[in-house]
Parts: structure tokens; C-alpha cells; sequence
């Protein structure tokens, strides 16, 4: 490591983590002290990850308010201080972060709201990539459904929520008073759509479904974690009409017959 890179990298570390000596780069004046030169750029560098959390977690500042959110952000930048070059990433594991820390745990819709906002963010963020047209199931054989496999658009994710999160995130971006914190357990899935996340609930069996084609099962294959919920005869329509309503929401990408 050259010296300029060795300069740097102190400097750096007594901003963001404060536990280096750095009296030999930093002068000492009469009008300023050392302390307060350094503290600007501490001060400044605090107040950068405070608004970067912001812009990832909006309803969580929202329901926090600046102060409190503020006193979030030091917390986790002294459990998990920011190592990535882009800024984006900082806060990617606040959700576990506030489900574990015993100054935030016991109130875990925050932790529920931050994972739903968080996955919000990936799905905005994922990459673009085209999506079949609803005609594509008329193209497919009776023999093709049994071998079809399933690619989905990058920015559909599934996640499980124990808490209604999701209809407090709603009222707050309606600005409207939100409800009262209760145990909600469902599965969401969130994806983009003309450059806007969306989400809604997913049935039980929809859930698993999606899971078994995302893990690479063949359609046949996954239809029958279906029988959990349906009888042979109605498993391969629920099924069917599923895809439908994917293909329709711009969730699919591929529709490919492989053995």
C-alpha cells in the first residue's frame, strides 16, 4: 500500500468508525481545535448515512420521526458500518438488525416494515429484462405443460411477513393515520412495473408454487405440491391459472420445454 493510500485509509477509518489517532494529519489551531476539524467531517459523514437510510426506509423515518431515526442510524452504522463503495447498500440488513437489538426488538413491525421497504427497494433497483405476453400459453401443446419451466421477471420477490406491514406502509405513503400494529402472517410478492414497485398478498398455495418454479421444478413436477391444497382434477387448472395471472402482471419471462 502506497503512503498516500495508507493516509487515506486512516483518515477514513477516523471518520467513519473514530478509532484512530490521526493528531499528525489533522493541525491543531487556536481558532479551531483538531477536535472540531475532524468532527466536522464525522459530523457530515453520520449525517450522509442518515439521509441514505432515509431515502431506503421513508416509512420507517415517517413513524421513527428525525431524531429518533437519527439515533437508528448511529446504531447501526456502530453494528454494521458502511464497507461498499455505493452508499445504496447501507442498510441492507437493518431489518435483522432491528428484529435483534434489544432497543428496537420489541417492537417488531419495525423490523417488518424495514424488510418490506427493503424488498421494495431491490425490486425498483433489479434488472430489466422482457416479459412474455399472456398468447404465450396458446403457443404450448398438451405434451409441453408436463416439461415447462418457469423463468420470472428479476424484480419479483417473495417475502413472509408475520406483522401488517404492508397496510401500515399503505396508509403512510396515502398520508393517512396508520393502523394499529398486529400479527398479520402472509406472503407478499413485490415486483416492478413500468419503473413502479408494486406488491400484493399471495394465497398459501401460490406461494409454494412460485417456490418450487423459482427452485427449477418442472411444471408438473411443482403442480404437485398443489395437491396440498386441491384434489388431482382441480391442481393442473389452479395451476394454469396461475401462470395466466403472472404472465398477465408481467411477472414471466420465459416459457421453455426442457426434459
Amino acid at each position: 500500500m502506497s503512503a498516500l493510500a495508507q493516509l487515506q485509509h486512516r483518515l477514513a477509518r477516523a471518520i467513519r468508525v473514530r478509532d484512530v489517532a490521526v493528531d499528525d494529519l489533522v493541525s491543531e489551531s487556536p481558532r479551531v481545535s483538531r477536535a472540531v476539524r475532524l468532527g466536522v467531517y464525522q459530523e457530515a459523514y453520520v449525517l450522509r448515512l442518515d439521509e441514505a437510510l432515509r431515502s431506503n426506509y421513508p416509512k420507517l423515518h415517517a413513524i421513527l420521526g428525525d431524531d429518533d431515526m437519527l439515533k437508528l442510524t448511529m446504531a447501526y452504522q456502530e453494528a454494521h458500518a458502511s464497507m461498499r463503495p455505493s452508499i445504496r447498500w447501507f442498510g441492507d440488513v437493518l431489518p435483522d438488525f432491528l428484529a435483534s437489538d434489544e432497543r428496537y426488538a420489541h417492537l417488531p413491525i419495525l423490523a417488518e416494515l424495514a424488510r418490506f421497504e427493503w424488498s421494495l427497494c431491490q425490486t425498483f433497483d433489479a434488472s430489466d429484462a422482457p416479459v412474455l405476453a399472456a398468447t404465450r400459453l396458446a403457443e404450448l401443446g398438451d405434451e409441453d405443460w408436463p416439461l415447462l419451466q418457469v423463468g420470472f421477471h428479476p424484480s419479483v420477490h417473495l417475502l413472509t411477513l408475520a406483522w401488517n406491514a404492508p397496510t401500515v406502509w399503505r396508509a403512510l405513503n396515502e398520508d393517512a393515520p396508520p393502523p394499529a400494529p398486529s400479527p398479520s402472517p402472509m406472503c407478499w410478492a413485490t415486483w416492478r412495473h413500468e419503473l413502479q414497485p408494486r406488491y400484493r398478498s399471495l394465497a398459501e398455495d401460490e406461494a409454494v408454487f412460485i417456490a418450487a418454479l423459482q427452485a427449477g421444478q418442472h411444471f408438473g413436477e411443482a403442480c404437485e405440491v398443489l395437491l396440498r391444497w386441491h384434489g388431482e382434477d382441480d391442481a393442473p387448472a389452479r395451476a394454469a391459472g396461475l401462470l395466466g395471472t403472472w404472465l398477465a402482471e408481467g411477472w414471466i419471462t420465459r416459457l421453455s420445454v426442457t426434459d
